[in-house]
C-alpha cells in the first residue's frame, strides 16, 4: 500500500510545488485510497479532497525538498488518512473535515521541512528537487542558493578578518608613533645633558694654550 505510493520518486514534469513534480501521484493516491477504504470504493468527495492537495498550490516559494523528507511525510499523512477512515467512515461530513485538517498539517510540515533543509549546515552533498522547475540538484551547503545559512557565517568571518587587519594596522601605526615620540624625548634629554659647544670659547682656549 504505502510502498506503492512511495515509489513516485522521479520528478518529470513542471509545476508550482513539489507534489506536482510527480504526475503519477494522483493514480497512486486513488490506488491506496481504494485499499484503505475497501469495496465498493471510497466516496467521490473523499477522493477529490485528497486530489486537491496535490493540484492546488498550497506551498511556499522558493521551495526545496529532498526525497527522504517527502517519503516520510507522505507515509505519516496516509497513516492519518487510514485512522480517519476507520474512525469516521460512517460520518462523511466529519470525515472530510478531518481529512482537510490533516491536509493542512501535511502542507505545513512540508513547508517547515523545506525551510529547515535550506537553513541546515550540511557537510555532504544532498539530492533535492527545486520545486518551481521540478529539476533535481545535487547541492551542498557550499552553494549559497541552497544553504543561505552559510552566508552569515562567511560574512561574519570576513568581518572578523577585516577587524583583525584593522587592529593590526592600527597597532602597527601606534607602535611607530610611540617610537617616534620616545626617540624625540631621548634626543631632548641628551640635548639638555650635553651643553652646546661655543666655537669662540674653543678659539680662546687654543690661543691661550699656544
Amino acid at each position: 500500500m504505502l510502498p506503492v505510493l512511495l515509489i513516485c520518486l522521479l520528478p518529470v514534469a513542471s509545476g508550482k510545488n513539489c507534489l506536482l513534480c510527480w504526475p503519477e501521484l494522483p493514480a497512486l493516491i486513488d490506488y491506496d485510497l481504494q485499499i484503505l477504504w475497501g469495496t465498493p470504493g471510497p466516496p467521490a468527495e473523499l477522493s477529490q479532497s485528497l486530489h486537491s492537495l496535490f493540484l492546488e498550490n498550497n506551498f511556499h516559494e522558493p521551495w526545496y525538498l529532498d526525497r527522504d523528507h517527502l517519503e516520510e511525510e507522505i507515509a505519516k499523512f496516509f497513516t492519518q488518512v487510514d485512522q480517519a477512515i476507520k474512525k469516521l467512515r460512517d460520518d462523511k461530513p466529519l470525515l472530510l473535515e478531518d481529512i482537510h485538517m490533516h491536509k493542512s498539517l501535511f502542507a505545513d510540515k512540508l513547508n517547515s521541512r523545506s525551510e529547515v533543509l535550506m537553513e541546515k549546515d550540511l557537510n555532504s552533498t544532498v539530492e533535492v528537487t527545486e520545486c518551481t522547475s521540478c529539476k533535481i540538484h545535487f547541492l551542498s551547503c557550499n552553494d549559497p542558493m541552497f544553504c543561505p545559512a552559510k552566508k552569515p557565517r562567511i560574512y561574519e568571518w570576513a568581518v572578523s578578518l577585516g577587524i583583525a587587519l584593522f587592529l593590526a594596522i592600527a597597532g602597527g601605526g601606534g607602535y611607530f608613533v610611540w617610537r617616534r615620540k620616545k626617540m624625540k624625548k631621548i634626543e631632548e634629554v641628551l640635548g639638555k645633558e650635553t651643553p652646546a659647544r661655543d666655537p669662540l670659547q674653543e678659539g680662546k682656549v687654543s690661543v691661550s694654550g699656544e
